[in-house]
């Protein structure tokens, strides 16, 4: 209760008063403050519907604003490990050639030949994880 309901309250219980109040005006008083406590009750029920209807607009909005690209909390994406790509494995000889024949006045020069051989490597597979 407000100062001014305990201040009547009081006034109207008091019983040495030296001029106690007519019943038309006790009834006057009583009618004020039951007015004042219905308009109390009024306009706190109206603010706690106000605020429900606030958050629940809010909670709507929220969603699809994330769907939009609003602002978002970060994500987990999921993440793929790939092992290195094995490389072929090569295998080289070098075969000397055989000196030619001496049919000109120049001297040629002999070119060794390379033989490589490649082995050929499993195709890897490919494995994803997501946290």
């Amino acid at each position: 209760m407000e100062d001014f309901e305990h201040q009547l309250a009081r006034m109207m219980r008091d019983t040495q008063a030296d001029t106690p109040y007519e019943d038309q005006h006790r009834q006057r008083l009583q009618a004020g403050v039951r007015a004042r406590r219905r308009a109390r009750t009024v306009w706190m029920a109206t603010g706690s519907a106000l605020t429900i209807a606030g958050l629940g607009v809010g909670l709507e909005v929220l969603p699809s604003a994330s769907a939009q690209g609003g602002p978002t909390i970060p994500h987990h994406q999921p993440t793929s490990t790939t092992a290195p790509v094995p490389l072929p494995s090569r295998t080289c000889t070098t075969v000397p050639a055989p000196f030619p024949t001496h049919t000109s006045t120049t001297v040629p020069v002999p070119i060794p030949t390379r033989i490589c051989t490649t082995t050929p490597v499993p195709m890897p597979t490919h494995t994803s994880t997501t946290k």
